[in-house]
Order: C-alpha cells, then structure tokens, then sequence
C-alpha cells in the first residue's frame, strides 16, 4: 500500500457494518439523543446506549421494589431502583432508542444490567421493536453467597443468553468479568450458543474506605491505560474458540491499546474513560493514530491484522498465558 493511501478502518462487529473500531460505551456519554449525537459527530462508529437495571423493568412489571432482594441489591439501591421505576424509566429508555435512530445514523446498541433469567427478558422485545440495531446484556453475578456453587452462578449466563436469542432476532452481545471458576471454558461455550459477541471485560463498581470518616466510599470509577493488558490476554486466548465477534473494554485509552486488541482478535473496542478525561475528541485522535500505524505496517483494512498476534498464530503461546514472572536479570 503506498504512503498516500488511505487506510481502510471499516470492520463488521455482530454483523454490523461500522466506519471504524471504536463503540462508545455504555456510560453518562450516550444518556440521551444529544449525547449520542455528540458521538456520533466526533466520529465514533456505534454506541452502546446507557444501560437500564433489570431491577428498573422488573419494578415497572411488579411495582414492588421487595422483589429485587434475591438479587442482592442494598436498601440504598432498592431506593434509588424504585425512583427510576416511578419516573417511568422503562418508558424512557425506549424512547432515548427509538428517537437517537431518527437522529443518528450509526448502529445504537441498547444495554441492560442484569442478574437473572426472570421476567425482564420479555422486555427485550420493546427494545428491538424501538429499533434497537443490538443487545448488550451486561451480566454478573458476585461469587460472594458461600452456598451458591460455581455451576450455580455460571448457569446464571447460560439461561438469560438462551432466553433472549428465543425472543429476539437482532444481535445479543454478552457484557462480563473475570470471574469464572474456568473463564476459557464458560465464555468459549456461552460464545458458542449462538450469542453475536462478547465483550471483555467489565469494569465493576469498587469500594473504598475513607479512614478519616470511617465511611465506606466509592473507588476511582476511570479504568487506568494498563487496565487493557487483562482483556488483552484473553482475547488473545477467546478468539480462536469462539465463533462470536469479541470486543474489547477497559482500559483502551488510545490508539495503540485499540490495534493491541484487534491485533489480539478483537473485532471493535469500546471507549469510555479516556473520552470523559480527553473529550470526544479523543476518538478521531485515536483513529488517526490507527490509520497512521496501518499505513506505516502497510495494512490495507482492519481484518488484515486482526487476530494476527492471538494465542494460535503466536510461535511462543506461552507468552501469553504465562502469569508468574521469570527472573531474567540480576537486576529484575
């Protein structure tokens, strides 16, 4: 490819056709139509709407926020649930879908936080039905019951994936963490049930204690630029498995973290972080920093190196999957 050419940054995540790699994700970045226009405009290829709780549509189903304790949520989140639910969230989000697809013509990707397989499920075909162009189910279930087993929890995964394929026939992608008994295994399967992607991985709200007040107290909610190598790793390890797009999340602050991750086998990346820090005109700097990087290595589109450093077509796998340091030098 000479100097001079363009390089092509098109590439297709759960068979949507996206200008480029880069998906806003699920954040106070994409809350409303003026805020995902705002994305859209600084030349992001796809957002992933701001997420809904399965706690808001099983309030709106039940008008009863007591049937959200088996899910482990604190008074404090069952009250700020219940607000959400009187101010007819459901009804809302609908709307931020339905109107953001007349203003916008990028894919938009409605995304739900959920913690069972229960009657919210049904509430997937409202949003396909807004026009809803992908789900992104974003799913975790904290291993912190001791008489809940490993199978119990995983089996969580499984049935909602299975249940919202039955009812919709947009892409579902699969939002999730690190937290498997055997994550090779339990994502490798999930991404083989007919899901359209996976996307690694979550960044969870953490605690913190404030020794001054004795309060406990939110952590830092930005992901750090190192944060990438975890997702890293394994979709590097995924992409050969599964037969599911894989994207990739946290930790991706610029160009060089998003070619690792396509490089790895990532199909797209999502921004988050780095846009709130920077501004949203993070992302056409990182896309030119991608096409710059393409053009030098003379990669004429994105699929021609995508996948060219996961875990199969490395000479050296364990590279990859080595956790434990190697000394290699007196002063290592």
């Amino acid at each position: 490819m000479s100097n001079q050419s363009k390089a092509n940054l098109e590439t297709v995540y759960m068979g949507l056709k996206l200008k480029n790699p880069i998906i806003v994700s699920s954040s106070g970045l994409t809350k409303s139509v003026s805020e995902i226009k705002k994305c859209e405009d600084a030349g992001a290829a796809a957002v992933v709407v701001k997420s809904i709780f399965e706690e808001q549509i099983q309030l709106e189903i039940d008008s009863e926020v007591s049937k959200s304790t088996g899910t482990m949520w604190h008074p404090e989140a069952a009250e700020y649930i219940g607000q959400y639910a009187a101010e007819n969230a459901v009804e809302q989000y609908i709307s931020v879908i339905r109107e953001a697809k007349k203003a916008v013509s990028i894919p938009i990707i409605a995304s739900i936080h959920c913690v069972t397989a229960g009657k919210w499920i049904e509430f997937t075909k409202k949003l396909e039905g807004a026009g809803a162009d992908a789900i992104e189910l974003n799913l975790f279930i904290m291993p912190s019951d001791p008489d809940r087993t490993a199978i119990e929890n995983e089996q969580v995964y499984f049935d909602v994936v299975k249940e919202v394929k039955k009812i919709v026939s947009i892409p579902v992608s699969l939002k999730v963490g690190f937290y498997f008994s055997s994550l090779t295994s339990t994502l490798s399967a999930i991404g083989n049930m007919g899901l359209d992607g996976l996307v690694l991985f979550n960044r969870f709200h953490a605690p913190d204690f404030d020794i001054e007040n004795l309060q406990v107290v939110s952590a830092n909610t930005m992901s750090h630029p190192l944060e990438y190598t975890r997702s890293l790793r394994w979709i590097s390890i995924l992409s050969p498995l599964v037969k599911c797009d894989l994207c990739a999340s946290t930790g991706v602050h610029d160009g060089a973290s998003a070619i690792k991750q396509i490089l790895a086998g990532a199909s797209a990346v999502q921004l988050c972080s780095t846009l709130y820090e920077n501004g949203l005109g993070r992302i056409e700097e990182i896309k030119n920093e991608i096409e710059t990087w393409m053009t030098k290595q003379n990669f004429e589109t994105v699929d021609s190196f995508k996948g060219r450093l996961s875990i199969d077509k490395n000479q050296n796998p364990a590279q990859i999957e080595r956790v434990q340091f190697m000394k290699t030098s007196v002063s290592v």
